[in-house]
């Protein structure tokens, strides 16, 4: 028997009027629930039988992390694993994408190692410094694209209402596609360490990479706030590539990717040092280049930990708002 609720649901067909419909009405259509969905639980008195819905229960903690499991292997696969041109690129287009930094510090050094660079950073060696600044920033891009494009994707699909109408947490489906980004970003952090040992002759404190692994799962979990932000723009918006392209541009501009920061204009270097990115880069360098320990990179983690735990829940915060808005404007179902 498929419950309903009482009353006459066609003069609600109209995207405009579903800011009418209380906001747990697509609940009562559905046969069975065993997730936590975003309604509230309530007892229907109206439909067939005289019997009474029960209320939906929570979600235990294995079954939202069974779901979350599903959603990063869904990306995975349909994204990435399956075209495995993909995943080819994924390891040789880090040659490509440093390539450009490498020459231009070259022709402007006159050689791999910099007095110049080194009276900047305390680092000498430029193929290292250019490396380790862009392993952190473009990992951090890639979650950027794929938390923002988290949506839009679905969209492009066909999937995005079946999976908006699922029973499960938005947090939930955003933690999945954060943990497909890391996993798929890991890949990119494996070519670029593949090319600056084979080619460039990096010269890393090997005993200090767990360290930095470390600093960039903070990173990831810093990003997430500014993931979510862009989430729900993208939502009511609809335009991705032109936020994306702003954000990344801006972002490229303001963080030490392949420059010392001492070269930006001090109001530029006040932005980029606020920011996880900027704090993620020193931090690393300072680990696998020079030796430091991460006891002494207290500064950068305590801007990181101020990230994940005031920007994740503001941009939580915010994307529900966003959320919120798309449904009164009854824009969720426009492509």
């Amino acid at each position: 028997m498929r419950y309903r609720p009482s009353g006459d649901m066609s003069a609600l067909s109209t995207p405009h009027r579903l800011r009418t419909m209380p906001p747990y009405w697509w609940c009562l259509t559905l046969p069975s629930l065993s997730l936590e969905a975003s309604c509230s639980p309530m007892q229907n008195e109206g439909h067939e039988g005289g019997e009474r819905l029960q209320p939906i229960r929570q979600t235990t903690r294995v079954e939202a992390f069974t779901a979350l499991l599903s959603i990063a292997k869904h990306e995975l696969l349909i994204s990435n694993f399956r075209y495995p041109l993909r995943i080819v690129s994924r390891f040789f287009g880090p040659l490509v994408w440093v390539a450009p930094f490498l020459i231009f510090g070259r022709a402007l050094l006159g050689g791999a190692d910099s007095q110049t660079l080194e009276s900047l950073t305390g680092i000498s060696h430029m193929p290292t410094f250019v490396i380790v600044g862009t392993i952190v920033t473009t990992i951090s891009f890639t979650m950027l694209w794929l938390m923002s494009f988290a949506i839009r994707l679905e969209s492009y699909r066909g999937t995005f209402e079946s999976i908006y109408a699922c029973p499960v947490s938005k947090f939930i489906f955003f933690m999945g596609k954060l943990m497909a980004s890391s996993i798929w970003a890991s890949f990119y952090i494996v070519g670029l360490l593949l090319l600056g040992v084979l080619v460039l002759n990096i010269q890393f404190v090997w005993t200090r990479f767990p360290e930095m692994i470390l600093v960039i799962i903070m990173l990831f979990f810093a990003m997430f706030g500014f993931g979510l932000i862009l989430a729900g723009m993208v939502l009511v918006y609809k335009e991705s590539h032109t936020l994306l392209h702003f954000v990344d541009g801006l972002f490229s501009l303001i963080v030490p990717m392949a420059y010392p920061l001492a070269v930006l204009p001090e109001a530029l270097q006040a932005v980029s040092r606020a920011l996880p990115m900027t704090q993620a880069v020193i931090a690393s360098r300072n680990l696998v280049i020079r030796g430091e320990s991460l006891l002494v990179q207290s500064e950068s983690i305590a801007i990181l930990l101020a990230y994940i735990f005031i920007a994740i829940p503001l941009g939580y915060q915010f994307y529900m708002r966003m959320e919120g808005k798309a449904k009164k404007k009854g824009v969720l179902h426009k492509y």
